[in-house]
């Protein structure tokens, strides 16, 4: 019997790392796109560039696993019974549960993985990600500024109503800076944007007003047009890399989601019924700390909900072939992903308890216990 678990153990092996590759390469595709285009126009070193993308594959590992688990127990239990193997060994006397054996532990072994990975390098990755996408916005400033909305870079407050991100010419500006006799502030009808020596910004505008509200109250106003005016902001010179403490909840292991949960369960206890709004924000946090707890674990576990329901699928479907095996996996993943994503956000607005992110494991592990009970 050993044997036999161990024959059916290594069918899953070749499929598993087959699929695992291609559907690393779909998630690739778009990410490396924008990696390029930082490299030819935003003019990022390849080294950075690089260390990006080493930051970004964790998470799509994160997603890609279950899935593969997903394809190769179709492409493993498709071909078995296609090759009519699993009915003879049904003939031979050999239990489905026996046959189903070595799937769910190599199901097991990817859970605990996963576990172990999403709480140790999953949330470092995720860190050092944002980090680095902090001091690359510091870096070219030109291309943090996005239209529509109000973008701070050191003491200047900029709006710009459209740019062009291949010229960099700009329309509808309005720069605020607060100064030592008030708070001055410019609007120009149109401009461009150059980075000088990665020393400095500086927006050549045109046809505009300056306005000076000098005084602790604005007592004093004063109001200037130009044709031409030229604003120089100062910036970091240098590449700098600075280390960031704060973590949001994606950056965090599962020990620091449950400090930060104990954390806010004692300012919700401390904060009065008058201060709903307050309460109501602590309580949005709260779940959200605890929405991301158990995704840390319950995307892991689609590893074995996937096999439940994938092994009376192929036995039924008798095609081990990719093709099918793709077709099948991406439909059952797009619906797990729809209801996970679903859950977190209801989850996320008090509307569902935050475990509802299991809920998907649950649809389908059951359907397929259902299956398997009538195979």
């Amino acid at each position: 019997m050993k044997l036999l678990q161990r024959y059916i153990l290594r069918e899953h092996i070749p499929p598993f790392f087959g699929g695992l590759l291609v559907l690393l390469v779909i998630l690739l595709l778009d990410r490396i796109f924008d990696l390029m285009e930082m490299i030819f126009r935003k003019g990022l070193p390849v080294r950075i560039v690089l260390e990006l993308f080493g930051y970004s594959l964790p998470f799509m590992v994160a997603l890609a696993v279950p899935m593969a688990v997903l394809i190769a127990t179709l492409v493993a239990f498709g071909r078995l019974s296609a090759d009519f193997e699993i009915l003879a060994m049904k003939a031979a006397g050999v239990h489905t549960r026996q046959i189903l054996t070595p799937a769910l532990l190599f199901g097991l072994f990817w859970f605990a993985t996963m576990s172990v990975f999403n709480n140790t390098i999953l949330p470092e990755a995720n860190h050092r990600l944002k980090n680095l996408m902090l001091d690359i916005s510091m870096k070219k400033p030109t291309q943090e500024i996005e239209e529509g909305i109000f973008n701070r870079i050191g003491d200047y407050l900029i709006y710009v109503g459209q740019k062009d991100e291949r010229t960099n010419e700009i329309q509808e500006i309005m720069i605020q800076q607060k100064t030592q006799e008030g708070v001055q502030t410019i609007f120009a009808k149109r401009g461009r944007m150059v980075t000088q020596k990665n020393e400095s910004l500086i927006l050549d505008l045109e046809d505009g007003e300056i306005h000076l509200a000098i005084g602790p109250e604005g007592e004093t106003y004063r109001r200037l047009k130009f044709k031409n005016h030229r604003v120089v902001i100062p910036i970091q010179g240098t590449w700098v890399r600075r280390k960031r403490t704060f973590r949001t909840d994606r950056e965090m292991s599962a020990r620091m989601l449950l400090r930060e949960i104990r954390k806010l369960d004692q300012d919700i206890a401390k904060v009065s019924e008058e201060q709903r709004l307050r309460l109501q924000i602590l309580q949005r946090k709260r779940n959200q700390y605890w929405v991301e707890f158990h995704k840390k674990f319950s995307i892991p576990f689609a590893s074995l909900a996937f096999i439940l329901i994938g092994v009376p699928l192929a036995i039924r479907s008798r095609r081990g072939g990719y093709g099918t095996a793709f077709g099948i996996a991406f439909l059952i993943f797009m619906i797990y992903y729809i209801f996970l994503i679903g859950g977190e956000e209801l989850a996320d607005r008090l509307l569902v308890p935050p475990w509802s992110v299991w809920f998907p494991n649950l649809l389908f592990g059951g359907l397929g216990i259902f299956l398997l009970l009538k195979e």
